[in-house]
């Protein structure tokens, strides 16, 4: 028998755990199973999935139900088209209301972000465009001052400063 993993047939293990895989096949399944570690994982897998199915059970339903029901279906199909739009914007709970408001005010940047990419935040220059002329003259500026500043302490000719 072929590996079922390695022809991706998974059916098998399913149809193997529902018993309903015939007698020949099973078997053939069975001589594979005590081989492959894989594949035996896989079915014992799907076997206990079968028998917890099988022994769950459903509640009771209540001995009303199918009335409750069926009443619950008319009143649906009785209201109006405009009573149904009405319904949906019924007061909602704040949980619900959220999430919502979140996810529609993102929505709405990020049309209007994709709408006008370049206007909505302009880069605004960070400091003054400084040229190169004005550079230099300021080095030369302060070169100056240096060249008065020594020659001022050594020899000083104002009265007070002594």
């Amino acid at each position: 028998m072929n590996c079922p993993i390695q022809s991706r047939n998974p059916e098998r293990f399913v149809a193997y755990a529902a018993g309903t895989l015939d007698p020949e096949t099973a078997r053939a399944l069975e001589r594979h199973l005590a081989e492959c570690a894989a594949c035996r994982s896989i079915a014992a897998d799907q076997t206990a999935v079968w028998k917890a199915l099988d022994a769950w059970e459903a509640p009771p339903l209540s001995p009303n139900f199918d009335q409750r029901l069926y009443r619950r279906i008319d009143q649906e199909v009785r209201f109006s088209w405009w009573d149904r739009l009405a319904r949906t914007f019924r007061p909602m709970p704040l949980r619900q209301a959220v999430p919502l408001t979140a996810s529609a005010g993102l929505l709405l940047v990020a049309g209007l972000l994709l709408q006008h990419p370049g206007t909505i935040a302009p880069v605004a220059p960070r400091g003054e465009i400084v040229r190169a002329n004005q550079v230099e003259r300021t080095l030369d500026d302060l070169d100056l001052l240096r060249l008065l500043g020594t020659a001022d302490s050594t020899q000083s000719v104002h009265p007070d400063a002594r």
